[in-house]
């Protein structure tokens, strides 16, 4: 075998150990993002659920500002309407 077989021959070598490495941290990177997901999901739904609750009574509460001011409007028609 010639210089130029050999150095073709290492350097394959080396660039498909390096691929098997990279392959292996890849995985195991994707079974820790599986795992944090695992761990993250119940903490989106509790927000969510948190969220959820404190926009009813908020949602709640400017319906009610948004009634009382059209309420005042209809009896300010009413006010102005007797004096013209």
């Amino acid at each position: 075998m010639d210089i130029t077989s050999v150095i073709i021959s290492i350097s394959l070598s080396i660039i498909t150990i390096a691929i098997i490495i990279c392959f292996v941290f890849l995985i195991k990177f994707i079974q820790d993002l599986r795992k944090l997901l695992k761990q993250i999901t119940p903490i989106v739904d509790d927000a969510n659920l948190i969220s959820s609750s404190i926009a009813r009574p908020v949602s709640s509460a400017s319906d009610f500002l948004m009634g009382f001011k059209n309420g005042f409007k209809l009896f300010n028609s009413f006010s102005h309407g007797k004096k013209a």
